[in-house]
């Protein structure tokens, strides 16, 4: 196997691996969705017991506002889920990314690195973790917060809308909640729903939680690079159909470790692997 082969399938398991974890993240966050859905649908349940209706549609307006309440509660304690999720999903995407490249660099056989243990590739992960200015971190985590706690907020306006208007306009509670949709987990069911509250919730926490898990693992891969005396990387795509017009010119060049491109846009599957790699172990003690 040439030298180009080994790096080709070193860098193509790097990528699998990366995925896997950040499908892993996805379903995690899908999860804590799909139990904010289970909740509402039995507020719904309960309204639908009559507890909001007199005379016909006259609404109870104070039980509704009490519907409200119990809303913002569910959405709240999903928000706190997520914000905890999210917390160690970048910590722990920027070290896969680091620990990643050790793994890459003893599979080509590079200097101090074919030699180590899986345990003392962790250590040599963690340590170079130690380095990382943990502002950089902290803006990481902060910004996925933010983007987080925009769908929240707007997921608990649109439930109370709905629940609001499709009361007042006396449709039936079937219809409500038809109108809020819920978690689909089928990707062809997806494709097809309508445009529902919870799909629009579901899509974008989808597109945050894989694009931020890449983001974080691309720059665990960066700092590594930068901490070891990489100075050039060569850009690598899926290579697939999928393949965006933005990335696809990019495949095979090399950019200097500090002038990569923008990585990455939304839900980008792009990576980069050390090119003319002259690696010192910076004052890294492995043991």
């Amino acid at each position: 196997m040439t030298q180009a082969e080994r790096i080709q399938q070193s860098v193509l398991r790097s990528i699998h691996s990366r995925d896997l974890y950040t499908e892993q993240q996805v379903n995690a966050m899908l999860k804590v969705l799909r139990e904010a859905d289970q909740r509402v649908k039995a507020e719904l349940v309960r309204i639908g017991d009559g507890t909001l209706l007199k005379k016909g549609l006259e609404v109870r307006r104070e039980q509704l506002r009490g519907v409200q309440q119990r809303i913002d509660e569910i959405v709240r304690d999903l928000k706190a889920e997520q914000t905890l999720l999210m917390k160690g999903v970048v910590k722990e995407s920027f070290q896969k990314g680091i620990e990643t490249n050790i793994r890459e660099f003893g599979e080509l056989g590079f200097p101090h690195y074919e030699s180590l243990s899986h345990a003392d590739r962790i250590k040599l992960a963690g340590q170079v973790m130690s380095l990382v200015d943990r502002s950089a971190l902290d803006f990481l985590v902060n910004y996925d917060l933010q983007l987080l706690g925009n769908v929240t907020r707007e997921l608990a306006d649109g439930i109370k809308q709905q629940i609001a208007v499709g009361i007042v306009n006396g449709e039936s509670i079937a219809k409500i909640g038809e109108k809020i949709g819920g978690v689909i987990t089928d990707t062809e069911a997806f494709r097809k729903a309508g445009k529902t509250v919870f799909r629009t919730a579901q899509n974008r926490v989808e597109v945050i939680t894989r694009t931020e898990t890449l983001r974080a693992h691309g720059q665990g891969r960066r700092k590594f690079y930068d901490t070891v005396g990489v100075r050039m990387v060569v850009w690598v795509t899926a290579g697939d159909e999928r393949t965006c017009s933005q990335c696809g010119p990019l495949e095979g060049q090399e950019f200097p470790i500090d002038q990569i491109p923008p990585f990455p846009h939304p839900q980008c599957r792009c990576s980069f692997f050390a090119a003319r790699a002259k690696v010192c172990r910076a004052g890294i003690p492995v043991h």
